[in-house]
Parts: C-alpha cells; sequence; structure tokens
C-alpha cells in the first residue's frame, strides 16, 4: 500500500525533467566528446587543439553525471534516491547560470554561445526547481 502511494507521489513534472534533461546532456555530451571543435565553432568558440582533451572530458561528465543520474530519475518510483540528484542540479545549473550570464556580460567567450547555454541552463534550472516545490512532503 505505502509503496503504491510512493510511487504515486514521485511528481510528474520531476519525471519529464529527468528526460528533457537526460536528451540534452546525452546529446551535447556525446557532441562534446566525439566533435568538440566542431561543436564549439557553431556557438563561436575558437578551435584550441591543447584543450580538447579537456572539453571531452566535459562531454564525458555530461554524459556520466547528466545523462546517467537523469535516466535514473526517470524510472525511480520514489522521490528518496533521485533527492539529492536534484538538490545538485540545482546548484550546479544556478553556478552554471551565473558562469555563462558574467561571461556574456564581460565580453569572456563568443555572445551566442554564453547566451544559448546561459539559457538552457535557466531551462534546465527552472524544471528542477519545479520539480524540487513539487516533491512528496
Amino acid at each position: 500500500m505505502s509503496e503504491t502511494r510512493s510511487a504515486s507521489a514521485f511528481p510528474g513534472i520531476a519525471r519529464v525533467t529527468f528526460v528533457i534533461h537526460f536528451v540534452v546532456a546525452l546529446v551535447i555530451g556525446v557532441l562534446l566528446l566525439f566533435i568538440p571543435a566542431v561543436f564549439g565553432g557553431w556557438f563561436g568558440y575558437p578551435e584550441t587543439p591543447d584543450l580538447v582533451p579537456v572539453i571531452r572530458a566535459f562531454g564525458a561528465i555530461l554524459l556520466g553525471l547528466g545523462a546517467g543520474t537523469s535516466l535514473c530519475g526517470m524510472f525511480a518510483s520514489r522521490w528518496e534516491p533521485v533527492e539529492y540528484v536534484v538538490r545538485g542540479e540545482i546548484a550546479y545549473l544556478a553556478l552554471q547560470t551565473i558562469v555563462f550570464i558574467v561571461s556574456a556580460i564581460i565580453g569572456s567567450g563568443p555572445l551566442v554561445g554564453n547566451i544559448v547555454f546561459a539559457v538552457i541552463s535557466v531551462i534546465l534550472l527552472v524544471l528542477f526547481i519545479i520539480s524540487w516545490a513539487s516533491r512528496p512532503k
């Protein structure tokens, strides 16, 4: 009885958030891992061969921690197993949003890239905050 109750208490918006985050992290992670210079070029980032290993590592992080944890969240039946993932995503996305906004303001990096990734970060941040606010209490 309580298992059924817990499963139905898992907020639907959290599942939707995990699906969206999974797709975004998967796509960006794969592109950063396999074609970092090409992907960066789409958003105005210069090709810097010395940074390719670092960019690929960031792609791996997005795949493992972003897509991986969201895949687990998509199939969670209770809130408790994903609570810390949601908290971590809120903290990470808030900081990431600040980085892209500040970078755009001070002119560090390409404006298009900073704006695009700030918008993606804000959308995901809002979705995770709504998921957190909708959690069972």
